[in-house]
């Protein structure tokens, strides 16, 4: 994802290996309630692809990713 769209720290996956960090949040948003964000917002989200997103989409996949980064650090300890 662009760096211009949110205030994020580019270290936010520091220490999580990129493709560990997108399996964790994909888990964990097949057990939210709620309509699936489509592979392709992931793709985008993770810069392997272009294009635009959805506001709901990308709340969603931000949701997921704090939820990972939670959980792989609770793992590693």
């Amino acid at each position: 994802m662009c760096e211009d769209c949110f205030d994020e720290d580019e270290t936010a996956s520091a220490g999580h290996d990129s493709a560990q960090l997108a399996l964790a949040a994909r888990h964990i948003e097949r057990d939210m309630a709620g309509e699936p964000v489509r592979a392709q917002a992931w793709d985008i989200y993770f810069g392997r692809a272009t294009g635009p997103v959805d506001w709901r989409s990308m709340q969603r996949m931000a949701r997921c990713i704090e939820a990972a980064q939670v959980l792989l650090a609770i793992g590693r300890r």
